[in-house]
């Protein structure tokens, strides 16, 4: 069973703090979007090319349920809670699905100069603003905690959440 999900818009650290968390868990670290290549053996910008965001969206439902299974720290891709089967399957799994939350300029700021998310290049800051404030109520509507991302390393936000699981552990066994 996966130990932590970690959910939140583009650029929020959600795979550079489960690198972290896995490195200090000693387990592994598992990032959905990497699944999904492998699953389809292709990638997501040729998937969404070839079949569309729908058939995209099913199967990033498929890999997420079958990722349940395994072992380490789930690192989602930003868009998971497009899709109400994923926002479903996150609310109801008993695994701890923590929210990285960071402001829309914050975000701008990290990925403005990222060739490798063109997303970012075709909206542009108010394009991100917009899409942020429309899925940040997703996100805080699958999330067990949040913790805010904001001018923090990815160390100081990983030291927050494996404290946030400590005392959810506690309390568990009391």
């Amino acid at each position: 069973m996966l130990d932590v999900i970690l959910v939140g818009f583009m650029g929020t650290g959600k795979t550079t703090v489960g690198e972290v968390l896995a490195a200090n868990f000693r387990r592994p670290q598992i990032d959905l979007d990497a699944e999904i290549v492998a699953a389809a053996g292709k990638s997501i910008k040729q998937i969404f090319a070839d079949s569309g965001e729908t058939a995209f969206r099913q199967l990033e439902t498929q890999v997420l349920q079958q990722a349940f299974a395994k072992s380490g720290i789930l690192s989602t891709g930003g868009g998971v809670v497009e899709s109400a089967a994923n926002r479903k399957l996150l609310q109801q799994t008993s695994i701890p699905v923590i929210y990285l939350q960071t402001g829309p300029a914050a975000i701008f700021d990290r990925l403005k100069g990222d060739d490798g998310r063109p997303l970012v290049q075709q909206l542009g800051q108010a394009g991100l603003r917009d899409l942020w404030q429309r899925r940040a109520p997703l996100y805080q509507s699958v999330a067990t905690h949040t913790v805010t991302t904001d001018a923090r390393t990815p160390l100081q936000v990983s030291q927050q959440i494996q404290q946030l699981l400590s005392q959810e552990v506690v309390i568990h066994e009391i």
